[in-house]
């Protein structure tokens, strides 16, 4: 087992509506403060309500809403130039991954005046970063708690993590009502994805006691809602559980990380701009068939997680269950089951393992995992 080093700064707030705290936080960094997001129209009331909790502070907003769902190199290079000029002593990040990610880079990136090609190129912020507070509308943001970005170069599709410097997450405000609004499809498919990372931050070499009793806890809570949402798509209790999920999930990955699942979701989303959520349902079956012969009695713990009635621990044939009763939740949700389809063809499969390939992630996998290793797993989820 790895040594436990255990250091999270970042100030965590959680619970329904904590959100409206963000003001006394965010006046503790000054009175000038850049809010970066994705396009206004999806979330315009949401916006108001963050700049109007911000003025009770007299802190001053400046808005930045040009984060596309492609997160072109440009607009990310002019955001750092805005965080520049405008002096912003503080930047906030709403949204879902991909505002986030634009808004830690700006934060990093702006003291050292680096551009986002530069990042890009892999030079490291070499000053302190702006102080950054996080606010996501979903129930998780993987590299929540750790000082990590993930960027996508909009010229190749090509994306990779981002190292920023360290401290950079001052505060992140977890507030489970924000994703009430979500469509009940997408957050289940939000939560498949958290299960993934459960399920890899579980089996990574870099686990630890503490980080798996977070995670099981995470893939037992996450069953629960999963199972609620599919009984009445409506209700809300199942989501606010999600997020508390989502917090048991990042602090779990601030310590292990993720693996190759995690990085085929990262290329096949920065390469064909489908949604990381989706991708990630319908991979979990396929790494858990993985990772049951790696890591059986792991796996046959994830079974039982979800629900399975697993006799012992020690068994590959226990761990098979786990795969099976994936499958099961991805048709009880109506979520794809083949990353077909998405609109891939197998020809995209090869440039998909490339990319996974150079994510780090991969490394951390129980058993070292090659490019080809990567385009087998992929074809086998084609």
């Amino acid at each position: 087992m790895p040594d436990l080093l255990l250091h999270i700064p970042t100030r965590i707030l959680f619970g329904p509506d904590i959100v409206n705290r963000i003001g006394q936080t965010v006046a503790g960094y000054g009175t000038r403060a850049l809010l970066v997001t994705d396009s206004a129209h999806q979330q315009a009331k949401l916006v108001e309500r963050i700049e109007e909790l911000l003025a009770r502070k007299s802190i001053h907003t400046i808005l930045f809403d040009h984060v596309g769902p492609g997160g072109a190199n440009a607009a990310l290079d002019e955001l750092i130039s805005l965080v520049r000029v405008s002096q912003a002593r503080v930047v906030i990040g709403l949204g879902g991954m991909k505002a986030l990610s634009a808004a830690r880079c700006a934060a990093a990136a702006a003291p050292s005046d680096l551009s986002i090609y530069r990042v890009l190129a892999g030079e490291i912020p070499e000053k302190p970063a702006i102080p950054y507070v996080e606010v996501p509308i979903s129930f998780r943001n993987h590299m929540m708690l750790r000082d990590e970005f993930v960027l996508t170069d909009s010229e190749n599709g090509h994306a990779r993590v981002i190292r920023g410097p360290e401290g950079l997450v001052k505060a992140v405000f977890l507030d489970p009502n924000l994703a009430t609004a979500a469509s009940a499809k997408y957050a289940a498919a939000t939560m498949m994805d958290m299960l993934l990372a459960c399920v890899e931050g579980y089996v990574s070499v870099k686990s630890t006691f503490l980080s798996d009793t977070l995670f099981l806890r995470a893939i037992d809570t996450l069953k629960e809602s999963i199972d609620e949402l599919s009984r009445d798509p409506g209700e809300t209790a199942s989501r606010l559980r999600a997020g508390e999920a989502g917090l048991m999930c990042a602090i779990g990955l601030s310590m292990s990380s993720q693996g190759p699942g995690g990085a085929l979701t990262y290329a096949i989303n920065g390469l064909h701009n489908v949604p990381k959520s989706w991708v990630a349902a319908t991979l979990l079956p396929h790494i858990l068939d993985h990772f049951c012969s790696v890591k059986p009695a792991k796996i046959a713990r994830v079974a039982r997680a979800l629900g399975e009635d697993v006799p012992g621990l020690h068994e590959g044939e226990d761990a098979q269950q786990a795969s099976t009763v994936a499958r099961r939740i991805i048709a009880r949700l109506g979520l794809p089951g083949r990353l077909r389809d998405f609109d891939l063809s197998l020809e995209d499969i090869a440039e998909i393992a490339e990319v996974a390939a150079s994510f780090e992630m991969v490394n951390l996998s129980p058993v070292a995992l090659s490019e080809s290793d990567l385009y087998e797993m992929a074809k086998q989820a084609f």
